[in-house]
């Protein structure tokens, strides 16, 4: 895709714009002290991070608690972490966390370019929108799509199709930034380009990427779309 035919760029959150495992883990592990269980870590916190809450919560139940197959009190101990990890993620949307090297100047050189910003994301659209207001980058993205935003999240390419469709711009003229097979999977499925962050939560092979360009930082995003001036 030349630059001329560049016109839109979504962008993930978690692992890509901000880094947010720190924070996550300590809410999780206070979600999981809350039914009796130890708290798993911010390393292992890492390696769930992508596929929004309940599937974290998921995990990380099945993980201290050995368990497999959902039962009556499963669940009320799933409903039990996730009113604890909620309560304090509230107060603890960036505290630990960090917005990873070059975000904010990149993004101003990008939008300087004449390209549309929009966040696509699974976290839930309330977190994400201030997160990124506490962040200070929240006015770089319109749209911003949360993993509640639609009927469906990623890997489904639904809200990759909804923020093209919003800002006006043909899907083959638009690319995802992201870290996680998630991405690389919705971006596919709606026509997009994908650039992989390889400095974020997910591990994806050169064989899955097929060419698809990877950053080892947020800054070498111009290089990697082409825009070697910016």
């Amino acid at each position: 895709m030349s630059e001329q035919e560049r016109k839109l760029l979504a962008i993930d959150l978690d692992g890509t714009l901000v880094d947010s495992a720190p924070d996550i883990a300590h809410c999780l592990g206070r979600a999981l002290e809350a039914i009796g269980y130890g708290p798993p870590g911010e390393a292992r916190t890492r390696v769930w991070i992508g596929d929004g809450l309940e599937t974290l919560l998921s995990r990380a139940i099945a993980h201290g608690g050995g368990e497999r197959e959902p039962t009556a009190s499963s669940e009320a101990r799933h409903q039990a972490a996730l009113a604890a990890f909620l309560d304090c993620y509230r107060d603890n949307l960036f505290v630990r966390s960090r917005l990873y090297p070059g975000v904010r100047e990149t993004l101003d050189a990008l939008r300087a370019r004449g390209l549309k910003l929009c966040c696509v994301t699974n976290k839930r659209y309330a977190f994400s929108h201030e997160l990124l207001v506490e962040a200070g980058i929240r006015d770089y993205f319109d749209p911003l799509l949360g993993g509640d935003s639609l009927p469906e999240k990623k890997p489904s390419p639904l809200q990759l199709k909804v923020a093209a469709e919003t800002v006006g711009v043909a899907a083959n003229a638009a690319v995802l930034v992201g870290d996680s097979h998630q991405d690389l999977r919705a971006a596919r499925a709606a026509g997009y380009g994908f650039v992989l962050a390889s400095y974020g939560y997910g591990k994806i092979d050169e064989t899955e990427l097929a060419g698809s360009p990877r950053i080892r930082s947020f800054a070498d995003l111009p290089t990697a779309l082409g825009l070697s001036s910016v």
